[in-house]
């Protein structure tokens, strides 16, 4: 029996090929879901380590060691990370007082520092980094200061702080020699970690930079007090596989468990869990979603080769006739049918097993970033086993319709009409299936898990049928008026479409298909889109430099002095997070919004958003300088004041600390309170008057405002005074904190409080130089209240002025204000929170250049197509691209479908052609197949079987791993990649329908 099949294999070598080639498609795109999955895997994990944030792959520990001789902790790093893919830098350090030698050299207190292979992180200005014990290198700021040069010698003591706030000496001196002057070559590299090294702002250690040393050289200063000591393990890019994910893991839990067990109780703390969630959440959705263009790929590879055997069996139904007739057995007949189609289908999985790996490659190789070969028997799973099982229960169901006819149906000539496939029964248990994935999917709350993993194709499939269903008869009809017409051709077209055995089929597997390629373009494009947005909205602006912590007027000033008409560049800072739920907040230098800003609302636009942000003010702000300030004040009570002092708030225009000069105590009745503004050389703003007590107490005032001068002339007159709307109080968030009532008078300003028992008391005047409540344009869904919180931390009322889909940065979760007047309704003049600065298209290249020469330090420099790359290596984005390839397999299957029929078509329809031929039937006529018209009708219901496929399951298919709020794929993505698509593959099947046309035609030419 065995030779008798391969003999029929070999007398059919057609039919032979075509089940061989159905069956390693089958098994290739069944294999070809497990193996892009590991692929995916890797990549995905290659592309979240490359995106991470260096924290998220630092081990650091901090502490004191408990006595000066303590050496646990660095002791013990030896046996810590270790192997390759773990480097660390341990670090220990200690204050130090340092005496100029030069009569005109100014102290120091600089930081004391040892930190491993220092010297290659800094550039020697002079002379060299230090080797042995005593040497020591100082920056070029340092020397000066202290009047030192190289080769110098210096005393060093240990340092404490003094109750007075100084740093005073702890113990004897050591001499130390200077070797060098040095720079750090770059200050935001990980290596020089969190420890703020060289913070820029002016301190009581009059140095904004450390004193380095060997760590013998620490440990020889006499007397020193215990050391703060640190250690930074920075885990490499290479370490971190799919392979060694839990190792690492391991090893980093390990080694925190032991550092926490150290005296000292060292605080250790790692990202390296938060990084590991995003990538288990990026292999989840990989493995959840490829599965979803996986299923219907491989049932259409089912679907086709049910079809090519069927085909087959009917073409051979002669032959099992005459087996029947013979009184072959039914077992017999079986195998003699089945062996023919399952011998090659045999041989095709084998085939298709390794191609579908090496299709995977060459897939990874053009649509992932990163991804390394998956070794060959990946794809060897009970996923492969099923589709080799369904390819043969296919190949067998095939055959049945034949093998149980009766052997007189079997002999005759033509098809019997009971072989149509025109029962209602699967269609409607198909539909049936689809109705439950989508209830399953929309109910069940388990997303495309489960049953509901089919749904996208099963509807696409329901649709499908229930359209080729409807269309038969209207191919009937059309048949029937081109036949009363006497258009031949057409009649013959409509009805090899109507009547012809297994055309609805054929018509649901072309909608099937194009329909999958259209859904797969769709939700790749909606989830394009919604990347491109959240890059945008996310980021703020094409451009986006992050700078180092600076005074925020020093950053608006530094900035508008790059860019003094706002047309490239605008600073940006985050507000402080208040603990009342309040959304955070953006300040912008709104007057930059639409030249530095992707602003995108429809119905608001920047410019409008500027004017809301910033409309004019009461009075202009009140700017003082380093002269004497003269305050005429008269007060007429007050109550438990004890010591209570006046206060000017100044804030300095250069960026410098804030002032808070003692104008005097108060004295009852009129009295001029005097004082210089040391602070104020550069001009200052000033932010406030106020009435302060030590102790903080609350006390009762009432008193006349009259006067503010300054070079004999007066800022401001007891009219300016009266007029109260130029005056302010803090914001008060109930009865517990008092504030003064304010009201103008004949001769100035009247400020009173009273009855403060139980209270606290925030006697503050602070001019009207913002607009009151303090304009906010939100997001709609921000949920913003009527308050935030200010720069200094201090309660502001706020009013929403305008309201907008997403605001820069934020997205759908805050809002922002004018930073201008955010920064004047501070008193504090301190850093900006996350500074940035909002770069956009006209900004020049030499830009970070300009900013440099501004004193402004540039730590980040991040931009859309970076952003947006980053996005597209997140889980979901590398599983949606198997759709995108799953639909050009389901085309190309849909071809090769096409090209069976026709090749059954020729040798079926021969004498039929040759019959209407000798009948004067046009060749044209005679030849025409319908294939063009089931080509174009699929084309048409193809895109409306993947919208209802695409409405069903949007919401629940994953666009981002992290899930983030309001940004969700589009209902209507962007229309040129859909299009393109959908041509694509209607122009494939429309070339193989014309191509099978010609060689029919040809057929009745050649047997003329």
């Amino acid at each position: 029996m065995i030779g008798l099949v391969l003999s029929m294999v070999r007398a059919r070598p057609g039919q032979a090929l075509t089940a061989f080639l159905l069956s390693v498609f089958a098994l290739a795109a069944a294999v070809s879901a497990p193996v892009y999955s590991a692929t995916a895997d890797r990549a995905v994990v290659h592309s979240e380590v490359q995106s991470a944030p260096v924290g998220d792959r630092v081990v650091q520990a901090r502490r004191t060691s408990p006595s000066p001789t303590d050496r646990d902790f660095e002791n013990v790093l030896p046996q810590l990370f270790t192997g390759n893919g773990f480097s660390s830098v341990f670090s220990t350090e200690f204050d130090t007082l340092i005496e100029p030698a030069a009569p005109d050299g100014a102290e120091i207190a600089p930081r004391f520092v040892y930190r491993d292979d220092l010297c290659a992180h800094v550039r020697m200005t002079a002379g060299r980094c230090f080797i042995s014990e005593t040497e020591v290198i100082l920056s070029p700021a340092q020397a000066d200061k202290l009047k030192l040069r190289v080769g110098a010698t210096f005393p060093a003591t240990f340092a404490k702080i003094s109750a007075e706030g100084d740093y005073v000496a702890a113990g004897p001196p050591l001499v130390l020699t200077l070797v060098g002057t040095y720079e750090p070559l770059n200050k935001s590299e990980q290596y020089w970690s969190d420890l703020d090294y060289f913070n820029p702002r002016a301190s009581n250690r009059y140095t904004t930079e450390p004193m380095f040393a060997g760590r013998l050289t620490l440990e020889a200063v006499p007397q020193h007090g215990p050391e703060k000591q640190a250690l930074d393990v920075v885990i490499d890019d290479s370490a971190i596989s799919r392979e060694s994910l839990d190792a690492i893991n391991a090893q980093v839990q390990t080694g925190k468990e032991k550092l926490e067990a150290l005296p000292g109780r060292p605080v250790v703390s790692t990202g390296l869990p938060n990084l590991l969630k995003r990538i288990d959440g990026d292999r989840s959705l990989v493995a959840q979603v490829v599965p979803v263009a996986a299923v219907p790929l491989v049932l259409l590879c089912w679907f086709v080769l049910f079809i090519a055997v069927a085909a087959a069996t009917q073409e051979r139904r002669l032959e099992l006739g005459l087996f029947s007739l013979r009184g072959i057995t039914v077992p017999r007949r079986w195998w003699l049918a089945a062996g023919e189609s399952i011998v090659p289908i045999l041989a095709g999985a084998v085939a298709g097993f390794f191609l579908g790996h090496y299709l995977v490659r060459l897939a990874a190789y053009l649509l992932l970033s990163a991804s390394s070969d998956v070794p060959i028997g990946a794809g060897l799973n009970l996923w492969a086993f099923v589709s080799l099982a369904g390819v043969l229960v296919a190949a067998l169901l095939a055959q049945r319709a034949e093998l149980v006819k009766r052997t007189v149906d079997l002999l005759r000539n033509v098809p019997s009409r009971a072989s149509r496939w025109n029962a209602p029964v699967f269609e409607v248990v198909v539909v049936v299936l689809a109705v439950v994935a989508v209830v399953q999917l929309r109910r069940g709350g388990g997303g495309l898990t489960g049953f509901a993993l089919v749904a996208p194709s099963a509807v696409v499939v329901a649709v499908a049928l229930v359209a080729a269903r409807l269309v038969l008869p209207i191919a009937e009809v059309i048949g029937r008026r081109a036949a009363r017409r006497g258009r031949i051709g057409p009649m013959l077209a409509a009805y090899a479409l109507s009547r012809r055995p297994g055309t609805q089929r054929i018509l649901a597997l072309f909608v099937v298909a194009i329909g999958l390629t259209v859904f797969a373009a769709t939700a790749a494009g909606a989830a394009g889109d919604a990347r491109t947005r959240r890059a945008q909205v996310e980021l703020g602006a094409p451009r986006v430099l992050s700078v180092d912590p600076l005074s925020r007027s020093s950053m608006l000033a530094k900035v508008r002095a790059v860019d003094p008409d706002g047309k490239f560049a605008m600073a940006t800072a985050m507000l402080p997070v208040s603990e009342d739920n309040v959304p955070p907040m953006l300040a912008v230098d709104s007057r930059a919004l639409a030249s530095a800003s992707l602003w995108s609302d429809p119905k608001l636009s920047a410019e409008q958003a500027h004017e809301l942000l910033h409309p004019d003010t009461p009075r202009d702000s009140i700017i003082v300088d380093n002269k004497e300030l003269s305050l005429d004040v008269t007060i007429t009570n007050l109550g438990d004041a004890f010591r209570v002092h006046w206060v000017a708030v100044v804030v300095p225009e250069d960026g410098t600390g804030v002032g808070r000069v003692d104008l005097g105590k108060v004295v009852a009745g009129r009295q001029t309170y005097v004082r210089n503004l040391p602070m104020c050389v550069n001009k200052c703003r000033l932010a406030a008057l106020e009435l302060e007590q030590p102790e903080g107490r609350g006390f009762d005032a009432d008193m006349v405002v009259h006067s503010l001068s300054q070079h004999g002339d007066k800022l401001v007159d007891e009219a300016a005074f009266a007029r109260a709307d130029d005056w302010r109080v803090p914001t008060t968030p109930g009865p517990k904190l008092l504030v003064p009532e304010l009201a103008g008078v004949q001769d100035g300003l009247r400020a009173t409080i009273s009855g403060y028992k139980g209270a606290d008391t925030a006697f503050k005047i602070l001019p009207t130089d913002v607009p009151s409540p303090l304009p906010v344009i939100a997001a709609r869904t921000a949920g913003v209240g009527d308050h935030m919180t200010g720069f200094d931390e201090s309660r502001q009322t706020i009013d929403i002025v305008g309201e907008v889909e997403t605001v820069p940065r934020l997205g759908y979760t805050g809002g922002i204000v004018d930073m201008e007047y955010a920064e004047r309704l501070s008193t504090d003049g301190g850093d900006t929170e996350y500074a940035q600065i909002f770069l956009g298209p006209n900004a020049p290249a030499d830009v970070v250049d300009q900013l440099r020469k501004q004193g402004i330090t540039v730590s980040g420099d991040r931009s859309i197509g970076p952003v947006r790359d980053v996005l597209d290596e997140q889980g979901p984005a590398i599983a949606l691209r198997f759709h995108e390839m799953a639909g050009i397999l389901a085309v190309i299957l849909a071809v090769g479908a096409l090209w069976l029929v026709s090749s059954l078509d020729r040798l079926r329809r021969a004498g039929e052609l040759r019959a209407l031929r000798a009948q004067g039937i046009a060749r044209r006529d005679a030849a025409a197949n319908g294939y063009l018209a089931l080509v174009g009708t699929a084309a048409v219901l193809a895109p409306f079987a993947a919208l209802a496929s695409w409405l069903v399951v949007r919401e629940y298919l994953p666009v981002f791993s992290d899930n983030p709020e309001g940004f969700t794929a589009s209902y209507w993505p962007s229309p040129l990649p859909v299009a393109v698509a959908w041509a694509a593959g209607s122009a494939l099947l429309v070339v193989a329908a014309v191509v099978a046309g010609i060689r029919l035609r040809s057929a009745t030419q050649r047997r003329r």
